[in-house]
């Protein structure tokens, strides 16, 4: 007997809530706006920072750099004083990527925009991704607000904006959903955001392909591994774990750069000053290690036998040295294409001294355990290292080794360092 449209099945309670009606059409709806808003800014943030910085003249006379970074600087520390701007002083290094996404303020956006740029403009080691993910986010916030959409959906509106955003410049459609469903708190909440992120990432890769925009696909532009060998998939858990002290490294210098730049949390220009200072400092030496590195890194890459094993390390340890100076001072941008360059950097000290193995092998191994300890999503971390080295399936065999190797360390090398701690509390407590 047929069945009549009052005995179909309707959606479960669950369904409902997971799948409401309407919902994606507002989720297509902010990921092309997003999409559009976030590539328009990243055009013009690469046309006016090479107006600004590739310049013959800014770059055949080396004291330009503080005339340049200073003002800058000066701005960033303004911007958070008096028009509210935000930065990288409060949580994570994932909260970096998209902000808070439960507390948004979109008014802020004209403010968040400005201080993306006058952050990367001013040469500070910060990543223009951290400024994707908060102008994206705030985007869809003002769209909720407008449409006036339930709070309870919105979240997965704003991982849609963000979605567009990112996969767009990655040239990977599953980049943010991967991202999303790892950083989720509880399983529900990843099953309700993965159809938003994935619409959204699907139309931000179309959005930059029709564009002809250029991506991050192999984006170190190393030399293909042509013959693999067997003992190279033991050799990834060394490597991962000089990226894990790479990461480790990086925590100490933020610690330290939290210390310092906390004696002037009230004098909040003063504090960006002074990390401005810093930077010119380090640009007018040794400008390869300003900036985010995403130029930078492919200068280094080609010369790497001038700058030699020792050189290349210091220029690691210094990349994320300057990392924390820009996170604890104020400003705004993100970790990872710093955390890359100093990966690579250790990657091509490791080449030098051993010319038998493949550059990308190195590469492969360091930034993976790197990235991982900062920001603690596997899969995630496959997919960027697999998409920035253009990785076939055995690389990305070698690559899930060293991630494996790092999550396994992680674990008990954290337990130790907290109990180093809370034994150093202790005994400044009882003295």
């Amino acid at each position: 007997m047929a069945t009549t449209a009052e005995e179909e099945p309707r959606p479960t309670a669950d369904e409902a809530a997971l799948f409401p009606r309407g919902l994606y059409l507002h989720v297509i709806a902010v990921s092309i706006v997003g999409g559009f808003v976030v590539l328009g800014w990243f055009v013009l943030y690469e046309w006016l920072n090479r107006l600004i910085w590739e310049n013959d003249y800014v770059t055949s006379h080396a004291w330009m750099f503080p005339v340049i970074c200073l003002p800058f600087s000066l701005l960033v520390g303004l911007l958070v004083k008096y028009a509210k701007a935000p930065s990288n002083l409060d949580g994570s290094m994932l909260d970096s990527l998209t902000g808070n996404v439960e507390h948004l303020n979109w008014r802020d956006l004209p403010a968040t925009v400005a201080q993306s740029l006058v952050s990367l403009f001013s040469g500070a080691v910060l990543g223009p991704e951290g400024a994707i993910g908060q102008i994206a986010s705030k985007i869809a916030a003002a769209y909720c607000d407008l449409f006036r959409i339930p709070a309870e959906r919105r979240r997965r509106l704003v991982l849609a904006s963000v979605a567009s955003s990112y996969n767009g410049l990655l040239e990977n459609p599953l980049f943010t959903a991967v991202l999303a469903t790892e950083a989720a708190q509880t399983r529900t909440q990843s099953l309700a955001t993965l159809p938003a992120t994935l619409i959204g990432g699907a139309i931000g890769y179309g959005i930059f392909l029709l564009l002809g925009g250029n991506g991050l696909l192999d984006f170190l532009h190393l030399p293909p591994v042509s013959d693999y060998s067997a003992w190279w998939a033991p050799l990834m858990i060394p490597l991962a774990l000089v990226g894990l002290l790479l990461a480790v490294l990086t925590g100490a210098f933020m610690k330290t750069a939290e210390r310092f730049f906390g004696r002037f949390k009230e004098r909040i220009v003063t504090r960006a000053l002074l990390a401005g200072v810093i930077f010119s400092a380090v640009g007018v030496f040794a400008p390869v290690v300003m900036f985010s590195g995403e130029t930078q890194v492919k200068t280094m890459v080609d010369g790497a036998a001038g700058y030699g094993i020792a050189m290349l390390l210091v220029m690691a340890v210094g990349k994320v040295a300057l990392l924390a100076v820009g996170f604890k001072s104020g400003f705004l941008g993100g970790p990872t294409f710093p955390l890359v360059f100093a990966s690579t950097a250790v990657a091509l000290a490791l080449n030098l001294a051993f010319p038998g193995v493949p550059l990308t092998i190195f590469v492969a191994g360091v930034m993976t355990g790197a990235v991982f300890a900062l920001f603690r999503t596997p899969l995630m971390v496959v997919l960027l290292t697999g998409f920035m080295l253009a990785a076939d399936a055995t690389l990305l065999a070698l690559i899930v080794v060293a991630l494996a190797t790092v999550m396994i360390v992680m674990p008990p090398l954290q337990r130790r360092m907290a109990e180093r701690q809370t034994r150093r509390s202790g005994g400044a407590a009882a003295g």
